[in-house]
């Protein structure tokens, strides 16, 4: 309604001959009558009261930004992490099997997930290791036959890279040389914090291009199955345990499962896909690095905390930045 005031004012134009949208005339003239708002014709300095409607505009937006800063600082949900390439990001690109077929090229192998924090843990040898947990996916675009391209999408809700990987990782060369704002954004790896709305606004456009170029508008494709995923309600129930990608030694480039679900269709699909060397039991390698059941449990209910927190409050942040 606001805006439509600024258009009145500032133009010769009767409200009969603007775009109210849902508002009707009335309606426009009993708000100008609460507000104390002259009619134009009444009006000396048109443009005061168009100032004055466009400072109220800009402090509604900031009160509404103020809430939801307040929700995310409330709450589990932190940053958005995307890697365009998990092959890329390992070092190794593997073909791998789908539904007992062999792969014959791997197009896309792109992991989006939600994430609070990178945590530092260690093997039964002693070797450290980075988690980064949250409800997140594997999504590939690959082919079976020449010319012939299908997607999977793999959920996981643990990545496991060895600390030196995570560093270099984290210190690869830069898309872009100017400040993010505490996002990172690099040839490997784009981490978007939510908090990032809370920069001014002219900052915010120009984040908002950077990002939408190099990483939302790659892989729209990766993001609308990871918000297909989000708003499964079967998605990333606690009971179901861990998902993990990991870079393990022992375990590298292989998807560990720490509950091995029984399949209504082909049993292939729960032991291979594409772009990875297998699917294994991960329960092994999981009380390495999470011993205590009690860790393993809040871990599991904190992954899934984030998914709702996403569905009320993320999607909104970032819905004006992932392109349509």
């Amino acid at each position: 309604m606001l805006q439509i005031l600024i258009e009145y004012y500032s133009t010769d134009a009767t409200f009969d001959e603007l775009e109210l949208g849902r508002f009707k005339v009335r309606e426009m003239f009993s708000f100008m009558t609460d507000h104390e708002l002259p009619k134009r014709q009444f009006v000396e300095d048109k443009q005061k009261i168009v100032e004055q409607l466009e400072e109220e505009i800009k402090q509604i937006k900031k009160s509404l930004k103020d809430v939801r800063l307040k929700e995310i600082k409330e709450k589990n949900l932190k940053s958005l992490v995307v890697i365009p390439s998990w092959s890329n990001l390992i070092g190794k690109k593997v073909l791998g099997f789908y539904l007992n077929r062999p792969v014959i090229d791997v197009r896309k192998d792109t992991v989006v997930m939600l994430n609070r924090s990178i945590e530092v843990v260690t093997d039964k040898l002693g070797k450290s290791y980075t988690l980064i947990s949250g409800p997140g996916i594997l999504y590939t675009e690959f082919s079976l036959d020449p010319g012939n391209y299908i997607t999977n999408v793999r959920v996981i809700n643990v990545i496991i890279l060895p600390v030196e990987l995570t560093e270099k990782v984290l210190n690869a060369p830069s898309i872009f040389s100017g400040d993010l704002d505490n996002a990172t954004l690099n040839e490997k790896i784009a981490i978007i914090p939510f908090d990032i709305i809370e920069v001014e606004y002219s900052t915010q456009a120009f984040l908002r291009g950077i990002i939408s170029r190099n990483v939302f508008h790659p892989n729209k494709n990766a993001l609308d199955e990871f918000t297909r995923s989000m708003h499964n309600p079967e998605s990333f129930k606690v009971d179901d345990g861990f998902y993990m990608l990991s870079a393990h030694e022992e375990y590298h480039n292989r998807l560990l499962i720490s509950k091995i679900q029984k399949s209504d269709g082909d049993e292939s699909y729960n032991i291979s896909s594409a772009g990875l060397s297998s699917i294994l039991n991960g329960r092994k390698l999981l009380e390495e690095l999470l011993p205590e059941p009690k860790q393993q449990s809040e871990l599991l209910i904190m992954i899934r905390s984030i998914k709702k927190e996403y569905i009320s409050t993320g999607e909104k942040i970032l819905k004006d930045w992932v392109p349509k």
